[in-house]
């Protein structure tokens, strides 16, 4: 209510400083000046064309605002007073008086004249003259009210504009300008006419609540006053609705409490019960959530990193087995390795003091040969090691099949020599090659041996030949071997290297069989291009 008041109250003062200053603005006018000092001097026609002008001019302004019900000049120079539509005889000595009073003190004020409400300016005069014009709006009561009506529109109520010398008052207890006089009792204390506030008033034996402004631009006070019953009316349909929000409060925390558990309690103690058991060692987990939920991404992660650990637990274990098995094959092969390094270390000695350049050259791969494969303790040698003990194998296969294969070995890329591989995964294939494509080949055999990289920055070593013993049969028997895994105690050297592969580099590496161009078959290892840093 008080926001409201303030509003009207501020609208009511905004229009009334409108219209005092568009009344100030008429003071230079041309035609007002010439006929309130000069009219002797303007001939009948000039003077009857100004003063039509003139009120052409006042019918403007009354139109310019909404609570203007007529404009009047008064010119004592001509005896008359123009309107906005026609002109009236002079005005009355106590109109003027009237008017001069009210503007002692220079600010606008309204004023009632004859159940009028005005505004008046005059022209003040010099050396004791008569005023030159005087200046009066008369202000329209109904027009007003139908403005203040609006802030009772929706309530039982009352609203009262007041004079707060108590000249007039507008309200709709009454009709037209003056005091109503079931309100005059209230009037005469005039002690709430100051600033705003609040008040309890009694009108028509009935009980009101109400708050007033005042406003010091036109020295009025606007109150509004509605029935108690009226806002106790409200404040208990607020109270039965407040009683009925709060059990309806209460039933709804009840009933979205009893969701929340359903939807994020008892799901997080289903998932904290599988995390136990994952951390009690129980990988045979799984589980399952029928919502289209948060729920059902976070149990659907949860089921494949228990699948992933259950790999990583069968690589680990395979990897042990692999480790193992190599080892005792390792240890089997080897008697007394020292001992047989040392006799061929010997043997080339002794083959280089008789002069026998071929055993000599022989005793010095197969001494490099098993140099290599006694260094038990490494795991992992970079790639030109590697490329390095192949082509040793490949100059001991030389001296065994003369010139009946034919070799295409690539020089290694210097790029490529500081990559990490695991020990032993070309000479296998190569001996692969030599065992089953090219032993009973006889003249005219070929084995080809390639490096490149990939757009995909990986590198392809692959070894082919061009034996004739390879049928469909065993090739797609060999492919199944990759995808099927270990599954006996004892597995070829092929497989072996390719499940070695897969645990140091991962998955997505490893061997890849296929037919070969030359006819026989082609081994192909893809690794990573990356060096020793980068691992």
């Amino acid at each position: 209510m008080e926001s409201r008041i303030s509003s009207y109250s501020e609208l009511i003062d905004s229009e009334i400083n409108h219209i005092a200053q568009l009344k100030t603005d008429y003071l230079a006018d041309e035609d007002l000046q010439k006929l309130s000092t000069v009219s002797i001097a303007l001939t009948q026609y000039e003077r009857l064309a100004a003063i039509k002008r003139l009120s052409n001019k006042l019918f403007m302004f009354k139109e310019s605002s909404r609570f203007i019900e007529d404009v009047q000049i008064y010119i004592p120079n001509i005896q008359k007073t123009i309107r906005a539509s026609s002109y009236l005889e002079p005005m009355e000595e106590d109109e003027m008086l009237m008017i001069r009073e009210t503007n002692a003190n220079r600010s606008p004020r309204i004023a009632v004249w004859k159940e009028q409400l005005i505004l008046a300016l005059y022209d003040p005069p010099y050396s004791g003259a008569r005023s030159n014009f005087y200046f009066k709006i008369i202000l329209s009561p109904e027009r007003m009210k139908q403005t203040l009506v609006q802030i009772t529109a929706k309530e039982d109520g009352k609203y009262f504009l007041i004079d707060n010398a108590n000249t007039w008052m507008l309200s709709n207890t009454s009709s037209g300008v003056g005091l109503a006089a079931d309100f005059q009792d209230v009037l005469e204390g005039n002690t709430f006419l100051h600033g705003s506030g609040f008040y309890n008033m009694s009108l028509d034996e009935q009980s009101y609540l109400g708050a007033y402004r005042s406003s010091k631009y036109l020295d009025t006070t606007l109150l509004v006053a509605v029935p108690e019953r009226q806002i106790f009316k409200v404040l208990n349909r607020f109270t039965y609705l407040f009683w009925f929000l709060s059990i309806a409060a209460i039933f709804v925390v009840l009933f979205f409490s009893y969701r929340m558990y359903l939807i994020i309690h008892r799901p997080l103690q289903v998932f904290v019960r599988a995390l136990r058991r994952v951390e009690v060692g129980d990988l045979n987990v799984a589980l399952r959530h029928d919502k289209h939920d948060e729920f059902q991404y976070l149990y659907g992660q949860f089921n494949l990193m228990v699948n992933r650990l259950r790999e990583l637990i069968h690589e680990v274990y395979t990897q042990r087995i692999l480790s193992q098995q190599a080892e005792l094959k390792q240890l089997q092969s080897q008697i007394n390795p020292h001992f047989l390094y040392n006799t061929i270390f010997m043997l080339h000695r002794m083959a280089a003091s008789y002069g026998l350049p071929d055993v000599t050259r022989f005793t010095d791969l197969l001494g490099k040969y098993f140099l290599f494969l006694t260094r038990t303790g490494v795991n992992e040698i970079c790639l030109d090691e590697e490329w390095k003990h192949a082509n040793v194998y490949i100059e001991i296969q030389k001296i065994r099949f003369a010139d009946r294969i034919r070799i295409e070995w690539p020089t290694l890329n210097e790029s490529y020599r500081k990559i990490k591989v695991p020990r032993m995964i070309i000479q296998p294939l190569i001996e692969n090659a030599y065992k089953y494509g090219l032993e009973k080949k006889g003249r005219n055999a070929i084995l080809q041996v390639n490096i490149v990289k990939t757009q995909q920055d990986t590198l392809l070593i692959s070894v082919e030949d061009n034996g004739s013993e390879l049928s469909e049969a065993n090739l797609n028997h060999l492919r199944s071997l990759l995808a099927e895994g270990m599954n006996e105690q004892e597995i070829t050297g092929l497989i072996n290297v390719h499940r070695r592969l897969q645990i140091y580099f991962g998955v997505p590496f490893g061997l890849q069989f296929e037919r070969s161009e030359l006819g026989g078959l082609k081994v192909t290892i893809e690794i990573p291009n990356r060096g020793e840093d980068e691992k």
